[in-house]
C-alpha cells in the first residue's frame, strides 16, 4: 500500500506525529538518522539537527509528505515504516 501524509499533528525537536491516508497516527523520531546523515561536510541533513529549524517543518498537499525549506523531504513510506 502507497502510504500518504494526511496531516502533520504535533511536531517536537526531531520528532513527528503525522495522520496518514491509512487512518493511522503515527510518531516518528528522526534523531540518529538525521545524526547519521549529517556526517558529511555538505550534508543538508545538519540544517535539521537545529531544533528550531526542525520545527519549521510543512506538509506539502500535493505530493502529502513533509519537508523543510531547504529541500529536504521524505518517502511517506520510509515514515510509516520508521513510526511508531
Amino acid at each position: 500500500m502507497l502510504h500518504l501524509i494526511k496531516q502533520i499533528n504535533r511536531v517536537e525537536p526531531f520528532k513527528l506525529n503525522v495522520l496518514f491516508n491509512t487512518g493511522e497516527t503515527k510518531t516518528v523520531d528522526l534523531n540518529q538518522k538525521l545524526i547519521d546523515w549529517s556526517r558529511s561536510e555538505n550534508s543538508k541533513f545538519k540544517d535539521l539537527l537545529n531544533p528550531d529549524y526542525f520545527m519549521t517543518v510543512k506538509l506539502n498537499t500535493d505530493l502529502e509528505t513533509v519537508y523543510w525549506d531547504n529541500g529536504i523531504d521524505f518517502c511517506p513510506d520510509s515514515l510509516y515504516d520508521w513510526g511508531k
